[in-house]
C-alpha cells in the first residue's frame, strides 16, 4: 500500500507532537524530582528581615542553583511555631531560633549535625566564650549562632564627675561605695528592673552569682550557698539601705534607661541597645565592663542561632545557606546588637565609644545563659524572694536559704 504524502506529512506533524509533549513531561519529572533539591526554606524573623532579603539576593548568586524561600516569623509566636513543626517533623531547612530553646531540640534529637561547618574559615574558637559548646552534645555541634548580646555598666559621666569619683568601678565594693557617692535626694545611685519580665531581674541575680562560685553546667545553674547569698545582698539590700532606688519595684528595663535618661539614676547594669539611645541623644553617657567580686565579672550572654531540622528536606542546600550566613560580614550586616563570631566585631557599627565595652565584655567575661527549662520554671519564684529581701520581708540569708532549696527541689541540688 502507497502513503500518500498528505498523510505522510500529517504521521510526520503527530510524531513532532508527540515528541514534544514526551519532552516536556521528562523535562517537568525531572525538574520536579530536583526541586527540593533547589529549594531552601529559611524561617526568618521579622527584625531580620529587611536585611536577609538582601543578603539572600546575594547568596543565589552565589549559588545560581539553589532558591531560598524566605518564611516571615515573630518574636511572639516563633517558640511554639518552631515546636509544632519540629514535633510534626513538617520543619522548614533553616530556622532562625534563639539559643536558649537550642538545648530542648538538640535533646529530642531533632537537629541536623552542623559540626562539619566549623572548619577554617569558621572556626569554633572565633565564637564568643562558650558559645559553641553550650550548642554541643557529645562532641557534635547542631548550631551556628549569629547573634549575642549581654548587658555591661551604664553611667552617666556628669554624675559621676559631681560626685568625684574619678571612673568606673571595677568591684563590687567600688559599685556600693559609688552608688551610695551618687545618692542624693533626686538621684539614685542605681536601680533594679523588679517589675515587668522576670527574667529581667533574675538574669543580674545569676550574674552576681555566677561572679562569686555559682556555675553553668550543661545548661543548668548549679549554685552554692555564699554566691546566692551575696548576690541577694547585693541587689536586696541596696534597695532597703537607699543606694538603689526603691521605685525600682515600679521599674522594667525601659523605665530605668527612662530615669537614667532624666539624670535620676547614676548607673545600672543594662543593654547596649540602651547606651545606643542615650549616645544618640546627646546624653553624657559612658560604658565599662560589669564589675565583680574583685575585678570584671562575667555576664550571661542570650542570643539567636541557625538551625538545621534533621528531618530538613533540603539538608545540603541548608549547610550551605547556614555556612554563607556564618560568614563575619554577613553576621555583622545581618546582627542588631553583636555578632557571635569575635572576628566580625570589628565591623565599624560595634566600635563606637559606647560600645567597645560591650564588644569586651562578650569577648572576655561572658558566658551562655541556662537553657534548662527547670531554671526557668524557676524563675518566679527566685524574682519573688528578690523583692521580698528588697522590702525587707527577709533577709538575705533566709533569701538564700530559700533558693537553695528550691534548686535542690527542681535543679537537682546545689553544687
Amino acid at each position: 500500500m502507497t502513503i500518500r504524502p498528505r498523510t505522510t506529512a500529517l504521521l510526520a506533524a503527530v510524531v513532532v507532537v508527540v515528541l514534544a509533549v514526551v519532552g516536556v513531561i521528562a523535562y517537568n519529572a525531572t525538574r520536579s524530582s530536583t526541586d527540593s533539591s533547589d529549594n531552601v526554606t529559611w524561617w526568618v524573623p521579622d527584625w531580620d528581615w529587611d536585611v536577609a532579603t538582601t543578603l539572600v539576593q546575594k547568596f543565589e548568586s552565589e549559588n545560581p542553583s539553589l532558591h531560598v524561600e524566605m518564611v516571615k516569623t515573630t518574636g511572639a509566636t516563633v517558640a511554639n511555631k518552631v515546636s509544632v513543626a519540629l514535633d510534626a517533623g513538617n520543619a522548614p531547612d533553616l530556622i532562625t531560633e534563639s539559643i536558649a530553646r537550642t538545648k530542648t531540640y538538640i535533646d529530642k534529637g531533632q537537629l541536623a549535625d552542623l559540626t562539619s561547618l566549623y572548619d577554617d574559615k569558621m572556626p569554633a574558637s572565633d565564637f564568643a566564650p562558650g558559645l559553641t559548646e553550650t550548642l554541643s552534645v557529645d562532641g557534635k555541634t547542631y548550631a551556628v549562632p549569629y547573634r549575642w548580646a549581654t548587658n555591661a555598666l551604664i553611667y552617666n559621666k556628669d554624675l559621676f564627675d559631681k560626685a568625684g569619683i574619678s571612673g568606673p568601678p571595677t568591684t563590687w565594693a567600688e559599685f556600693i561605695e559609688d552608688a551610695k557617692k551618687l545618692t542624693t535626694s533626686t538621684v539614685a545611685g542605681t536601680a533594679w528592673p523588679m517589675q515587668g519580665d522576670p527574667s529581667d531581674l533574675t538574669l543580674r541575680f545569676l550574674d552576681f552569682a555566677l561572679q562569686n562560685g555559682t556555675t553553668i553546667e550543661n545548661g543548668t545553674p548549679k549554685f552554692t550557698q555564699d554566691s546566692v547569698e551575696q548576690a541577694l545582698q547585693l541587689m536586696g539590700k541596696s534597695v532597703v539601705d537607699g543606694y538603689a532606688t526603691k521605685s525600682s519595684f515600679e521599674l522594667d528595663n525601659t523605665g530605668i534607661r527612662d530615669l537614667f535618661l532624666q539624670g535620676r539614676v547614676g548607673m545600672y547594669l543594662g543593654g547596649v541597645f540602651d547606651a545606643d539611645t542615650a549616645a544618640t541623644q546627646k546624653f553624657p553617657v559612658a560604658t565599662a565592663i560589669a564589675p565583680g567580686p574583685s575585678g570584671p565579672g562575667v555576664q550571661e550572654g542570650v542570643g539567636w542561632t541557625y538551625i538545621v531540622p534533621s528531618k530538613a528536606k533540603n539538608l545540603e542546600g541548608a549547610k550551605t545557606l547556614a555556612s554563607f550566613l556564618g560568614r563575619p560580614e554577613n553576621m555583622a550586616s545581618l546582627t542588631l546588637t553583636f555578632p557571635a563570631r569575635v572576628s566580625a566585631t570589628q565591623d565599624a557599627k560595634f566600635q563606637t565609644d559606647v560600645r567597645k565595652p560591650f564588644g569586651e565584655q562578650l569577648a572576655k567575661y561572658s558566658i551562655p545563659a541556662p537553657n534548662d527549662p527547670r531554671w526557668t520554671a524557676m524563675i518566679p519564684f527566685v524574682h519573688d524572694t528578690i523583692q521580698e529581701i528588697a522590702l525587707g520581708s527577709k533577709s538575705p540569708q533566709e533569701g538564700a536559704a530559700a533558693i537553695m532549696a528550691q534548686a535542690e527541689k527542681n535543679l537537682g541540688g546545689a553544687k
